[in-house]
C-alpha cells in the first residue's frame, strides 16, 4: 500500500471499528440471533435437513426449507460456541466482506482515491450504515450485487452466472437481484446501440449477460435442499408479502419492510441525496457532452444509476430497507463523475463549503447511529435467562407461546429444546393460518387481554378465551412475555389464576399455562 492510500485506509479501518465497538454489548438485529441459532441447529443434526419444527405456527415448517441455507451454512464456525461472540465477529467479518468489494469494484474500473469513496459510502446514510453492521444475508448480498454489475461490465458470462448462482444459494428471497442488475445492463446497453456509442472491449454481451444471470440464479436455487419447497416459500416472503401489504390490516410486520415516505428520506439522507440527485444531472450532462470516460467506465456509471434509482423506487413504494441498494449503487456510481464535477468545484469558497458540509455530516450520522443503537439494538442477553429456566425446567418439544414475534430468534438461538410460533417474519406466521395469526396479533398488539379474534376486524369473526386460545389453539405450555412491551397481557397473566409465574428476570418474564382444573385458590 503506498503512503498516499495509508491515510484512507487508516480512516476507513477506524471507521468500521468505531460503529462495531459503539455498538458493543449490543447486537444491532434481533434476526442475527435466528441466523446463528440456525446455522447451530445444522452443526448439531445434518446439513440437509431442513426441517423446522421450532416454528409450530409458520409456514418455514410447513414447507421444510431454508431460504437463507447457503448463508446459514457459511456460518457454521460461528455457530460453535458463544451465541453473542459469534454474532459480533460474523457482523465484524460481514461488513469488512462489503466494504472489500465496494473497494475492489470501484479500483477495477479505475476509480481515483477508491477508499476514500468506500469510506464515503459507508457513512453516507446512518441508518444504511446500521444494517452493514448485522449479522444478516444482505450484507453478502449487496457484495455479490455489486460485484456482478463489475464482471458484467468487464468480465465473462460465466463470472456473471457464478455470481448469481451464489447470490440465489445464500438467499433465495432476493435472488430476482442477479437478473435485475443483467436486466439494468441490458437496457444500458440497448441505449447505447441505439445511440451509436462505441462498443468497447471486454463487457458480457447483452444477451448473454440477462442469460447468464438467469442461467445462476436456477443453480444457485437447484443447490440446495428441497429446492421446490424452497421455491414455495419464497414466494411467501414476496408474492404474499405484497399481497398482505397491499391490505389495510395492521400487520405486526418490522418497519424495514413498509414504505419509506418521502419526509423520512430527507431526515435520515437529506446530504446523501442532493449529491444522489446532483449525480444524476451530472450524468445526464456528461453524457450530452461527452465528457464521460471510457466506454466501460459510461457503462458502470449509468447502470449503477438505474439500479440505484429503481431500488430507491422499490424504498419509497414499498420496503425501506432497499435503500441499502440505493445508496451502494448510487455511491459506485459517484468517483466516475467526479472528473465532469470537479470543474464546479475549483473555487475555494466552493471546496470551503464542500468540507464544512462534510464535517457537519459526519458529525451528525455519528450521533444517528448513537441513537439507532440506543434505541434499536438490543441487550445480548436478550431471552438468554428465561431460555436457560425453560431448557432446564421444561419438558422437550414444550410450545412456548412468545407474545412478540421477534422474541424467537434469541429463544432459538439460546435453546432449540423447545418448541415456538412463529419462525423468522410474520408472513410466515400469517400464511400457516391467518385466524391464529389474528389471535396471536391482538394479545401480541396488547389490544385485548380476557379474550381475543380469529379476524380482523373482530366483528368479522369470532371471539375466544384467551386461555383456551393459547391451551387448545397454540397448545402452549409456556408463556414468554415482557412486561415493558406488553404491561396489559402481563396483568392479565399475573391476575389470572389459569397462570403461574415461573420465572423473571431484568426485563422478561415466564408463566406456564394451566389447565383450568389446576388453577391456584384466588
Amino acid at each position: 500500500m503506498t503512503r498516499a492510500a495509508t491515510l484512507p485506509a487508516g480512516v476507513l479501518v477506524l471507521a468500521v471499528l468505531a460503529a462495531h465497538v459503539s455498538l458493543y454489548p449490543k447486537i444491532a438485529d434481533l434476526d442475527s440471533f435466528y441466523h446463528i441459532g440456525h446455522a447451530a441447529a445444522y452443526a448439531e443434526g445434518s446439513l440437509f435437513d431442513t426441517s423446522f419444527p421450532w416454528g409450530t405456527q409458520s409456514a418455514v415448517a410447513d414447507h421444510g426449507a431454508d431460504l437463507w441455507w447457503g448463508f446459514h451454512i457459511l456460518l457454521l464456525p460461528l455457530a460453535i460456541g458463544d451465541v453473542e461472540w459469534g454474532i459480533r465477529v460474523g457482523a465484524l467479518a460481514l461488513t469488512a466482506l462489503l466494504l472489500a468489494t465496494f473497494h475492489h469494484v470501484a479500483r477495477r474500473h479505475g476509480a481515483g482515491h477508491a477508499i476514500w469513496w468506500t469510506a464515503a459510502f459507508f457513512v453516507a446514510v446512518p441508518n444504511v450504515l446500521f444494517r452493514e453492521i448485522m449479522l444478516r444475508p444482505h450484507v453478502v448480498s449487496l457484495a455479490g450485487a455489486l460485484l456482478l454489475l463489475s464482471v458484467l461490465v468487464r468480465g465473462r458470462w460465466w463470472q456473471a452466472m457464478l455470481v448469481s448462482a451464489a447470490i440465489a444459494w445464500l438467499h433465495l428471497g432476493l435472488a430476482w437481484v442477479a437478473p435485475g442488475i443483467a436486466a439494468a445492463y441490458a437496457f444500458v446497453r440497448a441505449v447505447e446501440h441505439a445511440v451509436g456509442s462505441k462498443e468497447g472491449r471486454g463487457s458480457v454481451p447483452p444477451l448473454a449477460a440477462v442469460v447468464a444471470a438467469l442461467a445462476g440464479t436456477a443453480i444457485g436455487w437447484v443447490l440446495r435442499p428441497h429446492p421446490l419447497q424452497a421455491l414455495e416459500l419464497g414466494s411467501v416472503q414476496i408474492i404474499r408479502l405484497l399481497a398482505a401489504k397491499a391490505t389495510e390490516e395492521p400487520l405486526t410486520f418490522s418497519a424495514e419492510i413498509s414504505p419509506l415516505s418521502a419526509r423520512d428520506l430527507v431526515a435520515m439522507s437529506a446530504l446523501f441525496l442532493v449529491v444522489w440527485l446532483g449525480a444524476v444531472v451530472t450524468a445526464v450532462y456528461g453524457a450530452l457532452t461527452a465528457k464521460l470516460g471510457r466506454p466501460e467506465e459510461r457503462r458502470l456509471l449509468f447502470t449503477s444509476l438505474l439500479v440505484s434509482t429503481a431500488f430507491l423506487g422499490l424504498a419509497l413504494l414499498s420496503a425501506r430497507r432497499a435503500m441499502e441498494y440505493w445508496v451502494a449503487f448510487g455511491c459506485l456510481a459517484l468517483p466516475f463523475l467526479a472528473p465532469v464535477a470537479s470543474t464546479w468545484f475549483r473555487g475555494r469558497v466552493v471546496r470551503a463549503v464542500a468540507v464544512a458540509l462534510i464535517a457537519l455530516h459526519v458529525g451528525w450520522a455519528s450521533w444517528r447511529h448513537g441513537l439507532n443503537v440506543r434505541l434499536v439494538a438490543s441487550p445480548p442477553d436478550t431471552m438468554a435467562g428465561v431460555a436457560s429456566f425453560l431448557l432446564e425446567e421444561s419438558a422437550p418439544g414444550d410450545i412456548v407461546f412468545h407474545a412478540k414475534w421477534d422474541n424467537f430468534g434469541p429463544l432459538f438461538a439460546h435453546n432449540r429444546s423447545n418448541r415456538y410460533l412463529g419462525g423468522m417474519d410474520p408472513i410466515f406466521q400469517f400464511a400457516h393460518d391467518p385466524q391464529l395469526y389474528w389471535e396471536f396479533f391482538y394479545v401480541s398488539a396488547d389490544l385485548n387481554t380476557d379474550w381475543t379474534c380469529n379476524a380482523f376486524p373482530c366483528a368479522s369473526g369470532s371471539t375466544v378465551d384467551t386461555h383456551v386460545a393459547l391451551r387448545e389453539h397454540f397448545r402452549a405450555r409456556w408463556v414468554v412475555v415482557e412486561p415493558w412491551r406488553n404491561p396489559r397481557f402481563t396483568l392479565y397473566l399475573l391476575n389470572d389464576v389459569r397462570y403461574r409465574l415461573a420465572h423473571e428476570t431484568q426485563r422478561e418474564a415466564v408463566f406456564e399455562v394451566l389447565p383450568p382444573s389446576e388453577g391456584p385458590a384466588a
